[in-house]
């Protein structure tokens, strides 16, 4: 209930936000305390997410399992349980994109705190340890672990992040940074700048537009971006941080999920490799404001993100296209009637909360025959996974963690 009104009251803060603060609290982006809290308030526009998004029209893909793996795409649908891809399912009318990806398992997602919020599991899924919530890239004693991000640079590959949150979001930050507390937004992104993650689009310009972080940004050799046609000037090879949205960018904003997802891939495509992380970051901010016709909303755009990316890795062998979530948000079941009309706000049944229920993980793609071999695993173990198969290919370096300083 909490979570609830917290998220209401932020919604209504957002209209006097927008026309009167300022930037002076993020002129200095040294360690600080930062108020904001972590459900980022969602900017709206004056359309209906509904009225202008489409689901995808997913068929069959033919993607080569026998090449080893050279990309790893990891799509992750914050808040996904498996009842809203059923719901959707219902509401699309036709299976939601991850019914195509043949290999699949469920996932345990609980934190040493219980039931997990996004840092611990994001934590757990990029370093491969469970940790107390709010913790970003450490253990559950505050030491930093090395995350994949870190990982994969260790081992040449090129790295970008997407989310439709702010870019030093709990889910992202997870990838790359180390703190002991996920709020630290500006702490969190000059480490992410310092690791200089190849590409990183999202929302947050409030944190990169400081005098400061724009300093650190040129220095480190991004071209910052701001808006959708400055993203489609981008050249494959281009180091890119782009912060679309003073706070978080939703379903109905642009650049898209997809969009953004799509330049990334073309950005991050080269002869040694890449990892990607997208996230779908506001499936769970409506799960949380118990509203149903948004949370459909953030699924079509899921499901866009999914299917561009399986068709991307059918025409690039040797991606492995790996789809989850971090945890369940709402409690929400699935209408016995089977009815779209009936995937309403009475499907929540936590107060949106997030519960400990099992989300799945879904996997296409190189290699992928060979690594779902459990029907349940932890959540730690898509961080083993994913350096299996990238050791496999690459060979096993020296844990690394790069300069967060």
């Amino acid at each position: 209930m909490y979570k609830r009104i917290l998220s209401i009251i932020l919604i209504v803060l957002s209209v006097f936000t927008l026309v009167s603060c300022t930037n002076s609290q993020n002129n200095n982006d040294s360690t600080e305390t930062i108020t904001t809290p972590s459900a980022q308030v969602v900017e709206t526009t004056t359309e209906s997410p509904s009225d202008i998004l489409e689901w995808a029209d997913c068929t069959e893909y033919v993607l080569d399992e026998t090449a080893p793996v050279k990309n790893i795409i990891l799509l992750i649908g914050d808040g996904m349980g498996e009842n809203i891809i059923k719901n959707a399912d219902i509401v699309k009318g036709s299976p939601f994109a991850t019914a195509y990806m043949p290999y699949s398992c469920y996932v345990g997602t609980d934190s040493l705190s219980g039931v997990t919020d996004s840092a611990a599991s994001s934590t757990a899924i990029s370093c491969g340890v469970k940790t107390k919530n709010k913790y970003i890239g450490m253990d559950g004693d505050g030491n930093p672990v090395e995350t994949i991000v870190e990982f994969a640079k260790a081992r040449g590959l090129k790295t970008g992040l997407v989310a439709t949150q702010i870019i030093p979001h709990a889910t992202p930050a997870g990838m790359v940074a180390h703190n002991t507390y996920r709020d630290m937004f500006n702490d969190i992104l000059k480490q992410m700048v310092n690791a200089k993650v190849d590409v990183m689009f999202g929302g947050g310009a409030e944190y990169a537009d400081t005098s400061k972080m724009q300093k650190r940004i040129d220095n480190a050799g991004y071209t910052y971006i701001k808006t959708p046609e400055e993203l489609e000037t981008l050249t494959n090879g281009t180091m890119a941080l782009g912060a679309f949205s003073y706070n978080a960018l939703n379903a109905s904003m642009n650049p898209s999920l997809t969009t953004m997802t799509s330049k990334a891939l073309e950005l991050l495509d080269n002869e040694n490799g890449f990892f990607l992380m997208v996230e779908a970051s506001h499936i769970d901010i409506y799960e949380a404001m118990l509203d149903m016709d948004s949370t459909m909303a953030e699924m079509k755009s899921f499901d866009k993100a999914i299917d561009y990316s399986l068709r991307w890795a059918e025409s690039h062998p040797g991606t492995l296209v790996l789809v989850t979530a971090d945890h369940e948000t709402g409690g929400v079941i699935v209408p016995e009637s089977g009815s779209p009309e009936d995937v309403n706000n009475d499907c929540f049944t936590s107060s949106g909360e997030h519960t400990g229920a099992d989300v799945k993980l879904f996997a296409a793609g190189a290699q992928a025959d060979k690594i779902l071999t459990e029907e349940r695993i932890e959540n730690t173990e898509i961080a083993r996974i994913m350096r299996e198969v990238l050791n496999a290919t690459y060979g096993e370096k020296p844990v690394t963690l790069l300069n967060q300083d």
